[in-house]
C-alpha cells in the first residue's frame, strides 16, 4: 500500500490574481499537489524562536529542541491544508489577538521563504512601538501606525515577548506574490475614445512587479517609479506589472489600453519571489503621496477576520484622500467566501473575472467576504487577455513579439482601473467613492450569475459615461437570519438613489432575486416600500427594501438585485440575504480537577463536509459558545497548566453530534494518566515525547489532526468524550524518544477508534530494529537533521514524528516494531557558508522493520537526478483545468527523492508550439484548461558550484492527457531514468572501463520497462556528446578517458505506455585516476 502523510499544502501565501503563475490557486476544494515549495524550505523559525522541520510532500512537521525552551510544550493542528505549530506560552497572546496566527503556520513560513537561508524573521508591529535585542526597524508607516521589523532569529527565544505591547499586534510580514485586443471593446471603451476621453490628466498607480517603461506601448506613460523590494532593482523581471499597466494605459495600435492617456505611477512591491506586506504597504503609501487618483492592486492573499494592515490602509486612504483602490478578487473560485485580501476591504472596488461571453470565469473568487460584505462588486474580462510583455519578464503565453496572453482576476482589475481613469478625466472633481458608485451602477449583469459571483455585473464604460443615476450603498447585504426561520424578524435597509442630471427623473423599481436553487425567490420574501420614486434634479430619494425570511422553505443564500429604470437610465443594485441552514448553539463549559470553572483551555472544531475549522478558547468564566450547522464534528480540547507552559490534558471528542441546542461539560477529570514508556534500559532518559490523534473525512479528501509535544510524560493526561469510533474517524498514537550518549531509541504505539484513559507502553530489546544511515560527502560546516515519521499498520498516514540535529556522517538509531507499524527517515542537510546557507533534503521510503534486524540506508550520494517515490499524492496531476507539479530533480543515488537549493529553476508546460504556462520554481500550478492530446512538461535547475556534482539538471516529459470529471486530482503518467553507479566517498569513479546501472522509474516509484532507452555521455560538461552503449536496457558501458574530470549523462527513454522523457545531468559524477 502506498504510504501517505498528512497533506500540508498552504493557502496562506498572498498570490497575484493570475492563473498562469505557480501559486495562483488557494482553493478550498482539492487541488493538484503543489507542496514543492514547502519541501524546498526545510526548516523555519517561529516568532518564539522554536525551529520546525517542514519536510514537504505531505510529511509531518517536526519541532527541533530550542535552547532555553525545551520545557515549553507545543501543540500541532493540521486541517484544510494548514499546519500550525503553537507553543503553549503563545496561546494567551493568540487568544487575545495580539499575535498573527500566520506566525505559527509552518507552511506559510516555508512558502514565504522564511527558512534557514535567512537569519531574520520579517515582522510588522502595530500599536505601541517596543523593541528587543536583535530587532531593528526597517520601515515606518504613518497610515496605520505600524512599522516593519527585522528580528534576528537567534534572539527570538528570549526577546519575542517584548515585541508585543498592550493594545498592539505582531504580524508576520507575509510574502505576497502576484494574483487585450478584444477586451476593450467588450467593456465599451471605444465609446469613451470617440468622446475624446483617454484618461488624460489622471494618475493610476500600478502596485505590482514593476513596469517596463521601455516597451513601445508604455513609452511616455510612466511619470514616477519606486522600488520597495529589497535586493532587487526597478526592472520588471516577472512581467505581471507590465501586462497590468499595458491593459490600463498601453498605447499600442492593436493592443490598446483602456485609458491610454493616463499616467502611470510604478510602485514595484513584488519581485521574482514575491513581496511582503511591508513592501505592499510602503508602495501604497508612496503611490497616494504621489497623487494617485486610482491604485490598481492585482494581488491578494487568503482573507482573515478583521482588517489586516493592508486593508486598514485601503480604508483610511480611501476616506482621507478620496483614492479609489481597484483590487482583484482572487482566483479561488468557484468556492464561496474566497474573496482575498485586500479585496475584502469594504472601500475597495473588488473585481471578478468574466469570459468573452460575459459568463463568470470559473477561477474567479466568489463572495461574500468573511465579514459578510457583498463582494466582488464588479467584473471585467480576465481570461486570455493580451497585453505588453516585459523585456525581462517570464510570465504569459507568447502571442507575437512583445505581447503575451494571461488569465486571472489580475487581468480583470486593470480593465476597471482604466475605466475609472476615463470617468475621472470626465469628472475630475469626483472622489473614489463616486467613481465606484457610477461604475457599479452602470455595470451589465450576467443573467445566470448571482451577486456573490459578479456583484453588479461586467463594467460597461459606454454606459458609465452617461450614467447619472447611482445608489448608496452600491450593494446591499441584508445579513444572515438564524435557523429556525419561523420566528425571524424581517430585515429592512434603506437604499438611497442620487440623480446627477439637470432634470427630475421618475424611476420604476422592481426586484429580481433568486434562491439557492437558482429559481425566483418566493413571493413576498422580498418587498420594496415603493415601486415608483421621483428624484429631483441633483437630488436624492430613498426606498426601503425588506427581506422576510419567514417566507420560503429553502435555506441558503438568496441574491439578485433591485432594478430601477426611468428617464433613459437603468440601475441594478445587488442585494443578498442568507437563510441560515439548520444550525444550533453548542455551549462548552470547562471544568478543572476540582470541578470548578476553568478558562485555561483551547478547543479545536472540525467538520470537513462543512469546510469548517476553527480554534477558540473559553471566556474568563470557562464558557465557550459556538454556532454550528447540523452535523457530526470532531472536537479536540487541550487544558493548559497554570504557568501556561505545557498542555496538561488532551481530550478528544471525535463524534460530537450537533443536532440540538446543547451544553456540554468538558471536564479535565475525563483525562487520566499516567503516560509511560518503558525501554530496555531505564537509565536512558526521555528526551521528548509526542501524542496525537488524527481523523480522516468520510470521502478521504480531508484530514484533521492535533498533537502535543512534552518532555514530561507523567504530567500529561489523555482521554475521550463519547463512544469508540471507527479507525478512520480516530487514530491515536504516542511516540517517545529516549537518548543518551550511546543510545537513540524511538518507540511508537497506536490505538484505533479511541484515545485510551492513560497508557503504559513497554519496549523489549527483541522488539527493536536497528537503523544505520550513512550520509555522503557534505559541504563544510554541515549539520544533519535526522527526521523520523511513523504510521500504524493498516494506515497510510504517518501522523507522529521526531527529529534531532547532529554533526557527522554515520548515524545509528533503534525503533520499535510494535504491531507492524511502518517508519520513514528523512535527512536534511544545512550548510552555513559565508555567502549562503545551502540545504539538501532526502526523503526515505517507508519500511516495516522486524525486531532484531538491522537496516542500512544511505543518503546524499551521487548520481543526483530526477526521481519519484511511492506516494498517494501524485507528483504531477491534473484537476479542474490545472496541472499541479512537484518535480524533484535531485533524487540521490540511494533511491531517495531529493530537493536542494537552486540558483535558478523553471517549470514550463506546453502543447505543440504553444506555451501554456511557466513558473520560476520546480513545482506549482500551471494552466492546462480543457485541452486534450499530447503535452510537454519541462523542468530545469542549476545549483551552486560548491556542490561539485549535478550542477545542472533538466528533464522534459511528453504525456497524453484529457480533461476529467474525477473529483480527485488525476495522476499524470511519467517516467525518469535512474543512474546508480558505485562511486567512492567523493562521488567519483576511476578512469577506464566502467559500468553504470540504469533503470526506468515510473511516477509511483516502481520500476518500468522501457520500449526505448538511449544514453549519451559527455566528458566536457555538456559541450560535446557521444552515444554510449546500453546493454539490455539495464547497464551503460563506458570507457572514461584519461584527463577527464567529470561525467555528464543525457538519456532519452520511452516507457511502455508511450510517454517519453529526455533528461540531462551535467557533472553526474567525478573522475579520479586509477
Amino acid at each position: 500500500m502506498p504510504r501517505r502523510t498528512t497533506a500540508a499544502v498552504s493557502t496562506a501565501a498572498l498570490v497575484l490574481g493570475l492563473i498562469s503563475t505557480a501559486a495562483a490557486t488557494a482553493a478550498a476544494e482539492p487541488v493538484p499537489n503543489t507542496d514543492t515549495q514547502a519541501a524546498n524550505r526545510p526548516i523555519v523559525t517561529l516568532v518564539t524562536g522554536d525551529r520546525v522541520v517542514v519536510p514537504g510532500h505531505g510529511r509531518r512537521p517536526l519541532v527541533l529542541p530550542t535552547k532555553g525552551r525545551e520545557h515549553v510544550g507545543h501543540y500541532t493542528t493540521t486541517a484544510n491544508g494548514h499546519t500550525l505549530v503553537i507553543p503553549i506560552d503563545a496561546v494567551p497572546l493568540l487568544r487575545s489577538g495580539a499575535l498573527d496566527r500566520r506566525l505559527f503556520d509552518v507552511d506559510a513560513l516555508a512558502e514565504s521563504g522564511y527558512d534557514e537561508r535567512r537569519a531574520d524573521l520579517p515582522l510588522i508591529q502595530t500599536g505601541p512601538s517596543t523593541r528587543a535585542a536583535g530587532v531593528r526597524e526597517t520601515l515606518d508607516f504613518t497610515t496605520v501606525d505600524a512599522r516593519a521589523l527585522s528580528a534576528d532569529k537567534a534572539a527570538l527565544p528570549t526577546g519575542w515577548r517584548n515585541l508585543v505591547a498592550p493594545g498592539g499586534k505582531l504580524w508576520l510580514d507575509a510574502k505576497r506574490t502576484a494574483d487585450l485586443d478584444r477586451s476593450t471593446a467588450q467593456i465599451g471603451a471605444p465609446a469613451a475614445w470617440q468622446a475624446g476621453l483617454t484618461g488624460t490628466g489622471v494618475k493610476v498607480a500600478v502596485v505590482d512587479t514593476g513596469v517596463d517603461e521601455t516597451h513601445p506601448d508604455l513609452a511616455g506613460r510612466e511619470i514616477a517609479q519606486a522600488n520597495f523590494v529589497p535586493d532587487e532593482d526597478q526592472v520588471d523581471r516577472v512581467g505581471h506589472g507590465t501586462h497590468v499597466a499595458s491593459t490600463i494605459a498601453g498605447g499600442g495600435a492593436k493592443y490598446r489600453g483602456v485609458a491610454n492617456g493616463a499616467k502611470i505611477l510604478d510602485a514595484k512591491v513584488l519581485g521574482q519571489t514575491g513581496g511582503s506586506d511591508s513592501s505592499v504597504l510602503a508602495g501604497v503609501e508612496w503611490a497616494v503621496a504621489q497623487g494617485a487618483d486610482i491604485v490598481n492592486m492585482s494581488l491578494g492573499t487568503t482573507d482573515a477576520p478583521g482588517l489586516d494592515v493592508i486593508e486598514e490602509a485601503v480604508e483610511r486612504l480611501s476616506a482621507e484622500k478620496g483614492t479609489l483602490f481597484v483590487v482583484s478578487a482572487g482566483n479561488s473560485g468557484p468556492i464561496a467566501r474566497t474573496i482575498g485580501s485586500p479585496g475584502s476591504a469594504p472601500s475597495a472596488l473588488t473585481v471578478g473575472s468574466v469570459e468573452r461571453d460575459d459568463s463568470v470565469s470559473r477561477f474567479s473568487s466568489r463572495g461574500p467576504a468573511l465579514e459578510g460584505a457583498l463582494k466582488p462588486e464588479i467584473t471585467a474580462p480576465g481570461s486570455g487577455i493580451v497585453a505588453a510583455k516585459a523585456a525581462n519578464g517570464f510570465l504569459g503565453d507568447p502571442v507575437e513579439p512583445g505581447y503575451v496572453r494571461m488569465s486571472g482576476t489580475s487581468m480583470a482589475a486593470p480593465h476597471v482601473a482604466g475605466a475609472a481613469a476615463l470617468l475621472a478625466q470626465a469628472h475630475p472633481d469626483w472622489t473614489g467613492a463616486q467613481l465606484k458608485a457610477v461604475l457599479t451602477a452602470s455595470a451589465k449583469p450576467t443573467p445566470a450569475a448571482g451577486p456573490f459571483d459578479q456583484g453588479a455585473g461586467r463594467v460597461d464604460v459606454a454606459k458609465a459615461l452617461t450614467q447619472t443615476l447611482t445608489s448608496t450603498p452600491v450593494a446591499l447585504n441584508l445579513g444572515t437570519q438564524l435557523w429556525p426561520h419561523n420566528d425571524d424578524t424581517p430585515v429592512t435597509k434603506e437604499l438611497v438613489y442620487r440623480n446627477g442630471s439637470a432634470a427630475a427623473v421618475t424611476l420604476d423599481l422592481g426586484l429580481d432575486i433568486n434562491g439557492p436553487d437558482g429559481k425566483p425567490a418566493p413571493a413576498g420574501q422580498f418587498s420594496l416600500s415603493a415601486t415608483k420614486v421621483t428624484i429631483p434634479a441633483g437630488g436624492t430619494a430613498s426606498v426601503r427594501i425588506t427581506a422576510d425570511t419567514r417566507i420560503g422553505t429553502l435555506d441558503g443564500a438568496y441574491g439578485g438585485g433591485v432594478t430601477a429604470t426611468g428617464g433613459g437610465q437603468a440601475l441594478r443594485t445587488p442585494v443578498a440575504v442568507e437563510r441560515e441552514i439548520e444550525s444550533y448553539d453548542l455551549t462548552l463549559r470547562y471544568r478543572d480537577a476540582a470541578g470548578k470553572s476553568d478558562g485555561n483551555w483551547v478547543s479545536i472544531v472540525w467538520n470537513h463536509e462543512q469546510q469548517l475549522y476553527l480554534g477558540d478558547s473559553p471566556d474568563e468564566h470557562g464558557v465557550l459558545r459556538l454556532r454550528l450547522p447540523k452535523g457530526e464534528y470532531f472536537l479536540a480540547h487541550l487544558n493548559l497548566d497554570a504557568a501556561g507552559q505545557r498542555v496538561s490534558a488532551m481530550i478528544s471528542a471525535p463524534a460530537t453530534a450537533v443536532v440540538r441546542t446543547e451544553t456540554v461539560d468538558v471536564d479535565v477529570r475525563r483525562a487520566t494518566g499516567p503516560l509511560d514508556v518503558r525501554t530496555p534500559d531505564p537509565a536512558v532518559p526521555l528526551g521528548l515525547a509526542s501524542t496525537a490523534f488524527e481523523s480522516e473525512s468520510a470521502d478521504g479528501t480531508g484530514i484533521f489532526g492535533v498533537g502535543v509535544r512534552t518532555t514530561d510524560l507523567a504530567s500529561l493526561r489523555i482521554g475521550q468524550i463519547g463512544p469508540r469510533v471507527s479507525a478512520e474517524r480516530l487514530r491515536w498514537g504516542l511516540l517517545a524518544a529516549h537518548a543518551d550518549d550511546t543510545h537513540k531509541w524511538f518507540s511508537a504505539f497506536f490505538r484505533d477508534g479511541e484515545v485510551p484513559r492513560g497508557f503504559r507502553g513497554t519496549v523489549r530489546a527483541k522488539d527493536q530494529a536497528t537503523i544505520k544511515t550513512s550520509i555522503g560527502k557534505r559541504l563544510p560546516d554541515t549539520l544533519v537533521t535526522r527526521g523520523f515519521s511513523v504510521g500504524p499498520t493498516g494506515s497510510d498516514s504517518a501522523f507522529l514524528g521526531d527529529a534531532y540535529e547532529a554533526a557527522g556522517s554515520e548515524f545509528t538509531e533503534q525503533v520499535n516494531t510494535g504491531d507492524g507499524q511502518w517508519w520513514t527517515s528523512d535527512n536534511t542537510l544545512l550548510s552555513a557558508s559565508p555567502d549562503a546557507a545551502h540545504f539538501a533534503q532526502f526523503a526515505g521510503t517507508a519500511f516495516t522493520p522486524k525486531g532484531g534486524h538491522t537496516y542500512r540506508f544511505r543518503a546524499n550520494v551521487a548520481v543526483f537526478g530526477p526521481a519519484f517515490a511511492p506516494s498517494k499524492y501524485p507528483f504531477v496531476s491534473r484537476w479542474n483545468g490545472l496541472l499541479g507539479a512537484d518535480t524533484p530533480l535531485f533524487g540521490d543515488g540511494a533511491g531517495n527523492v531529493g530537493y536542494t537549493d537552486t540558483t535558478s529553476a523553471k517549470l514550463t508546460l506546453s502543447q505543440g508550439d504553444r506555451e501554456l504556462g511557466s513558473t520560476p520554481d520546480l513545482g506549482g500550478v500551471l494552466p492546462i484548461g480543457d485541452a486534450s492530446g499530447e503535452f510537454r512538461l519541462e523542468a530545469t535547475a542549476t545549483r551552486a558550484p560548491e556542490y561539485e556534482v549535478s550542477t545542472r539538471v533538466s528533464a522534459a516529459w511528453t504525456f497524453r492527457s484529457q480533461p476529467t470529471t474525477n473529483p480527485e486530482p488525476d495522476p499524470i503518467r511519467l517516467s525518469v531514468v535512474r543512474f546508480t553507479p558505485k562511486l567512492d566517498a567523493n562521488n567519483a569513479a576511476p578512469t577506464g572501463r566502467f559500468t553504470v546501472p540504469v533503470a526506468l522509474q515510473l511516477e509511483d516509484g516502481s520500476h518500468g520497462k522501457a520500449r526505448r532507452l538511449d544514453v549519451e555521455v559527455s566528458y566536457d560538461e555538456g559541450k560535446t556528446w557521444q552515444r554510449a552503449r546500453v546493454k539490455d536496457k539495464s547497464e551503460v558501458l563506458l570507457d572514461h578517458p584519461k584527463g577527464a574530470t567529470s561525467v555528464s549523462l543525457r538519456a532519452t527513454a520511452e516507457d511502455a505506455r508511450g510517454g517519453t522523457v529526455q533528461q540531462t545531468i551535467i557533472k553526474a559524477y567525478l573522475l579520479t585516476k586509477r
